[in-house]
Order: structure tokens, then sequence, then C-alpha cells
């Protein structure tokens, strides 16, 4: 995968969490042609069931039913989850300080997806200092 500053590196396996079903198949479909490996979850709790270890990155919504993005976070930290997690939603504007300091980036749906690639871009790269979860 490039990112917008010219850098290369390995495929990641990323975690992408949101019941606009739509959407999540199309952020799928682009990562995966961008040579990573993805699992698509439409709920919270399909998320839960995963894995958490395996993930380099989550891409998480906000408003979902069951948990929302924040409880979901919150839950998967819980079962040691250490991985950068982007905020991706199509209420940024609504939310409270106290959710959106608590994930890596976040992002609104509104954004060009370009936004979306440099954040990941930057989150992966092994030179970043991490500042997340830890």
């Amino acid at each position: 995968m490039i990112g917008r500053n010219g850098s290369s590196y390995r495929s990641h396996h990323i975690l992408f969490v949101d019941d606009d079903t739509v959407g999540l198949r199309v952020r799928g479909e682009l990562f995966e042609e961008l040579g990573n490996s993805v699992v698509l979850c439409d709920s919270p709790a399909a998320a839960l069931k995963c894995d958490l270890s395996t993930f380099d990155l989550g891409v998480l919504d906000f408003h979902m039913p069951g948990l929302n993005g924040r409880e979901l976070l919150l839950h998967m930290r819980a079962a040691g989850a250490r991985f950068p997690i982007i905020l991706l939603t199509g209420y940024l504007g609504a939310l409270e300080r106290e959710d959106r300091v608590l994930f890596a980036r976040c992002i609104d749906k509104g954004e060009p997806i370009q936004r979306l690639l440099d954040c990941i871009a930057e989150l992966l790269d092994p030179n970043q200092l991490p500042d997340y979860g830890t």
C-alpha cells in the first residue's frame, strides 16, 4: 500500500465495523484492492467475536445498534485490543469531546476517502510513535 507521502509498507489486517452494509462493503473492497486483508462486521456483537489480537487497525462507526462506537472501543480495549482505532461517522460534529478523544483519529463520513487513507497510512507507519490505547 502506498500512502500520499509516497511511503510504502506491508499489507495490514484491518477491522471495519459499521451497520451501513453498503458503505462497509465499499470500504472493504477498496482496502482489499490496496493489498490489505479486511474483516467486515455489520454489528458490534460480530466484531467482539473476532480474535482482536490479529488486527493492525480498526475503523468503527459510532451510531450502531447494541453498542455505539465508544462502547465498542471500550469493550475491545478490555478484551486486549492494542491497535489504533479510527472513528468514521456521519455525526462527528454532534459527538462530545469525551467520546472523540478515545479514538486515534476521528473522521466524518462526508470527507473524501483520501482522508481515511491518509490517516490509516499515518497510523500504520512503522516510524510513527503510537498515540492510542497504550
